[in-house]
């Protein structure tokens, strides 16, 4: 299990330092080129999701309606679509990034409160190295706004694990059955 978690560690950072190191890495066109990508199988991503959403009861109208007006919002405002997806993407990496951490080091620490706080620190840690590295990338720059929303991703991560512990009874260390 520790090499699983140790691997999972390293591929996900490799994947971190891997994106921040494209110079003017933007979202819209790796999904332009996805959307090329399953146009191969006679669709388009926003077909696809048309056609789900067509199949949804009437019950589900709201999240029609939504859709369509969300797809035209983000057709008409690409700059803030890409915004969106860009602060989303952060969110997710790091949520990420702790959850694999809280793993990692639960294999090495018998307190799992212990753990998800030095998980949320190294996370913390490694949102300000990726933005400092950020700003020796051509087209890229370091914000300290990034940070914090890296670190908004943390505190998502440590909520749910937190809610996870609590609702499993492994809220101390000698509650714990692994």
């Amino acid at each position: 299990m520790k090499r699983i978690a140790w691997t999972a560690l390293f591929l996900i950072l490799f994947l971190t330092y891997y994106l921040s190191s494209i110079p003017g890495l933007q979202v819209l066109p790796v999904f332009r080129q996805a959307n090329s990508a399953v146009r191969l199988f006679d669709s388009t991503i926003s077909e696809l999701a048309a056609k789900i959403v067509a199949r949804l009861p009437e019950q589900m109208d709201p999240a029609k309606t939504f859709f369509s007006r969300a797809t035209r919002f983000a057709l008409d405002n690409p700059e803030v679509t890409e915004f969106m997806l860009r602060k989303s993407a952060h969110v997710l990496l790091f949520f990420c990034i702790t959850v694999v951490i809280f793993f990692l080091l639960r294999q090495y620490m018998k307190n799992p409160f212990g753990a998800l706080i030095t998980a949320a620190i190294l996370s913390g840690v490694i949102a300000f190295i990726d933005e400092l590295n950020q700003t020796f990338v051509s087209g890229r720059s370091g914000s300290i706004f990034d940070v914090m929303i890296d670190l908004f991703g943390v505190a998502l991560a440590c909520f749910f694990i937190a809610f996870a512990l609590f609702i499993t009874g492994r809220t101390s260390p000698g509650s714990d059955n692994r």
